[in-house]
């Protein structure tokens, strides 16, 4: 039978992004790990998991490095146990795949590793065996890690596991599912894209006890599951949008209007990015940020400008502002009127879903510091295909049902979230 397990969120430790508790090895050791879905490694720092301290804990002779849009990391594959404990049970999976970091170029701030909770295909490692074998390395594992620990090394890691066999590793997630101890889904109640400061001095408890840095993730979860325990995550109709690959998760993007103007269309990915990119848009729940494709996002300001011409300089002081990690005044941006955005994606029967997002939630305020907002709209990252991510601003006061188990590539099912209160109450 499977049954769906109701697991706190919370913003207080990666500040733009929401991590979940899981332990990891038989003395399930906690740690807060990132959930995203634009990755699929399940990344654990060495602060956090000693497999040396740890019976369930299997070497192997893999190894990994991923490349994110703003950061690198490296390290062994290993397999033990993970542990999910639950708002109403527990789940221990055995033999779980992970690697611990051992190299980074990569800040995290106060979570201790990732959860990625996308598909296999985007998590791949090397099988260094015949390389270790062949430098005396005996056994030829990678746990104790046998290579250079200094990040500057990753450029030159990398080249290397290219030139190993390439291995696929299983998913967190989806070795879950496979159990057939949860369904093939999951769903995440998300409030706001940037953690909330009303004062700068509070602490991580403080923090993590206001509800508007708290959210829900449902590990085998849908529309219904909650309603079995007595209290809904959820209030009106659900809305779809139609996945259309699995290499992240990939929608089709059409459009995007800003306030009642004209529809801005978006363009097709184009073609020599298809085999690694495989649609015009994702949905990215590890992006603090909606970054828009270049087109689109240079039609979005101006459109901005049409509504009042005020609106792009106070955009282009957050940047200058950003580039020293701060926001600008809440008061600044309170004293204009900002035009919500809404998204026209493709749903399962053809036609389109439309989705949108105000600026409470791509400009938030009170965020990562008191009295500062943080614009979230940003355009394509350098040497990036031209795709659109959707990040937590597009998903921020949303229920959110990732259906994998729906077709060939699966659905998200988006409805309006209930209130933290509400959602928790018994």
């Amino acid at each position: 039978m499977t049954r769906a397990l109701h697991l706190p969120i919370t913003l207080a430790y990666a500040k733009g992004a929401y991590t979940v508790s899981l332990c990891i090895g038989r003395g399930q050791h906690p740690g807060n790990f990132v959930l995203d879905t634009g990755s699929s490694t399940l990344v654990v720092l060495p602060h956090v998991y000693d497999p040396n301290h740890d019976e369930s804990h299997q070497p192997t002779s893999c190894a990994q490095q991923v490349r994110y849009g703003v950061g690198t990391w490296a390290g062994p594959v290993l397999s033990a146990e993970v542990h999910f404990d639950g708002r109403h049970g527990s789940v221990r999976l055995d033999a779980a795949q992970f690697s611990r970091i051992e190299a980074k170029a990569q800040d995290l701030r106060d979570a201790d590793g990732l959860f990625g909770l996308a598909y296999s295909c985007l998590n791949t490692a090397h099988d260094v065996r015949d390389y270790l074998h062949e430098r005396g390395i005996d056994p030829p594992l990678t746990w104790p890690w046998p290579f250079d620990r200094e990040d500057e090394s990753l450029a030159d890691f990398g080249t290397l596991l290219k030139q190993q066999p390439r291995v696929t590793i299983t998913p967190l997630f989806t070795a879950l599912a496979e159990t057939g101890r949860i369904d093939n889904r999951f769903a995440l109640l998300v409030r706001r894209p940037l953690l909330h400061v009303e004062d700068d001095s509070a602490d991580l408890a403080l923090l993590t006890a206001d509800p508007r840095n708290q959210g829900v993730l449902v590990l085998g979860g849908s529309e219904h599951h909650e309603e079995d325990h007595g209290y809904r995550l959820h209030e009106g109709e659900f809305s779809t949008i139609q996945l259309v690959d699995d290499v992240y998760y990939n929608a089709n993007l059409i459009a995007v209007q800003v306030g009642d103007g004209p529809r801005i269309a978006a363009p097709p990915l184009d073609p020599k990015f298809q085999h690694r990119a495989a649609s015009n848009a994702i949905i990215d729940t590890g992006c603090s940020f909606v970054i828009l494709e270049a087109s689109l996002y240079a039609a979005v300001i101006a459109a901005f400008a049409q509504h009042d011409a005020r609106l792009p300089a106070v955009a282009e002081r957050f940047q200058q502002a950003f580039a020293q990690q701060q926001g600008i005044a809440n008061a600044d941006v309170d004293a204009l009127a900002w035009p919500a955005l809404h998204f026209y994606l493709q749903a399962p029967d053809g036609s389109e879903t439309r989705l949108t997002c105000t600026d409470e939630h791509y400009w938030p305020r009170n965020a990562m510091r008191a009295g500062q907002a943080w614009f979230l709209l940003m355009n394509q990252l350098p040497n990036w295909p031209n795709q659109t991510i959707l990040g937590l601003p597009f998903l921020s006061e949303r229920y959110c049902v990732f259906d994998r188990s729906a077709g060939a590539a699966g659905c998200i099912r988006v409805a309006k979230a209930r209130g933290a209160d509400a959602a928790w109450s018994s």
